[in-house]
């Protein structure tokens, strides 16, 4: 995946032909042996991954979401599918190094010849991207694929390339007439932040690139086109992507939302896997997004006032009254605290105890998802952003104790990490916690 809204002079993948160089002289070895069984293995796998990571210094890969799928994801997304290849038409417009397009193409019928394999192929495969490194490597590892699918000494043909039409170094935002022709978009697109967008109307300030993409393709594409896609699970789990779900419901009927878990070892950023089809027409008037199972027990926010802190630091100037000040620094865990350390002035909202906060930074692999301390005290006290603060309605100081307590908790961590799995908490998600009467 590559992010399509930077400009190619700020781009630096060139190191990575020194991968398509090794792919070239495998395509065209003339013995097919053990050990070029082998090494087509590797790089049918994780090598196109690994040498990205090699070739390709880690602050672009970030800058521009390029984190290549690798054949377990790529397999996972598209599970028991099959293809025809006389009716069907697969578009990965984000394609990277083509492990999508590898896992499709294993799905795909083989003809008698090597030749008439890759014309198969060819014709209702389809990928873009705005690296012509990454285009060249995905050829190169389908026509491999091909090859060594047939398992016999045939070489490939000097015109192979002929048979990849739909293969190109793209925009894959703007490519009208591929997705009018697919029948399936498979994408794990670019993981960047970009922004603001003009003229759209689901999302303000920066946006996700995947998000975009979703959307971008959901719009161009025509009525029955079934959508894979491998996402941030931001965009499922997060408080502000609410209208991107609900603009991919009104183009789609959302068939299913699995979580998945980290992308992989060297992208560390859990994912979900979409299976959505372009419905017929837009309607405002239908949700399809699933919804969080109804509980018949409370929640926390039945019981408790959920909130930001609203202290901004190196932002807010220091001006007003002074009070105590508290931040995830100063705060120890899972105690009751009475006396403070520090102190600010600040002239906007303070919390007068007692009430409880929980650091928004919150990882799955924590032992404790939400890390709550209770506040207590006669003065009112400024908060930092990066605590959530929660005010109890019947304001005494066992409510906040009883809270704490199931906050750590299994029932608690289970039901955060199968509800959000990116990297903070958010007040939303806080509030729906489930409260044991």
């Amino acid at each position: 995946m590559t992010s399509s809204r930077i400009s190619r002079k700020d781009r630096d993948f060139s190191a990575y032909r020194v991968f398509t160089c090794e792919l070239r002289k495998l395509v065209s070895a003339p013995l097919i042996d053990g050990t070029w069984t082998k090494r087509v293995e590797a790089c049918l796998d994780g090598t196109a991954g690994a040498e990205l990571r090699r070739l390709v210094n880690l602050p672009v890969r970030r800058a521009f979401g390029v984190f290549f799928t690798g054949s377990k994801l790529a397999e996972r997304l598209l599970d028991k599918l099959k293809f025809n290849p006389a009716i069907d038409f697969i578009y990965d417009p984000a394609v990277g190094a083509g492990d999508l397009l590898l896992a499709a193409a294993k799905r795909l019928p083989m003809q008698r010849t090597l030749t008439g394999t890759l014309e198969t192929w060819g014709g209702c495969l389809a990928g873009t991207d705005l690296q012509a490194e990454f285009i060249e490597a995905t050829k190169l590892r389908v026509a491999l694929l091909a090859r060594q699918r047939h398992g016999k000494k045939e070489e490939l043909p000097k015109d192979w390339r002929k048979h990849f039409p739909y293969f190109r170094t793209g925009n894959g935002l703007n490519q009208p007439a591929l997705y009018s022709r697919a029948t399936h978009l498979i994408m794990n697109p670019p993981f960047s932040v970009s922004g603001p967008l003009e003229g759209c109307n689901w999302a303000g300030g920066r946006v996700s690139d995947a998000a975009l993409f979703v959307v971008r393709a959901l719009e161009q594409t025509k009525s029955g086109t079934r959508l894979l896609a491998v996402l941030p699970d931001v965009l499922r789990s997060g408080s502000f992507q609410h209208h991107w779900r609900q603009r991919v419901s009104d183009l789609a009927e959302v068939n299913s939302v699995k979580r998945y878990g980290i992308f992989d070892e060297s992208a560390d950023i859990d994912v979900f896997l979409l299976s959505a089809r372009r419905r017929q027409g837009e309607s405002a008037r239908v949700r399809r997004w699933p919804k969080s199972a109804k509980r018949t027990t409370g929640t926390v926010g039945d019981f408790f006032d959920v909130h930001v802190g609203r202290v901004v630091p190196h932002r807010d100037p220091e001006k007003g009254p002074e009070h105590p000040y508290i931040h995830p620094r100063c705060v120890p865990t899972w105690t009751v605290l009475r006396e403070f350390s520090e102190t600010r002035r600040h002239e906007g909202s303070v919390y007068d105890p007692p009430f409880i906060v929980i650091r928004r930074t919150s990882r799955p692999s924590h032992p404790y998802r939400a890390t709550a301390t209770v506040i207590s005290g006669t003065r009112p006290v400024a908060v930092e952003n990066h605590l959530i603060v929660c005010e109890p309605k019947k304001r005494t100081l066992n409510s906040c104790r009883e809270l704490m307590r199931q906050l750590k908790t299994k029932t608690a961590n289970d039901f955060l990490n199968a509800r959000i799995r990116c990297r903070h908490l958010t007040v939303g998600v806080v509030r729906e916690i489930p409260w044991a009467s």
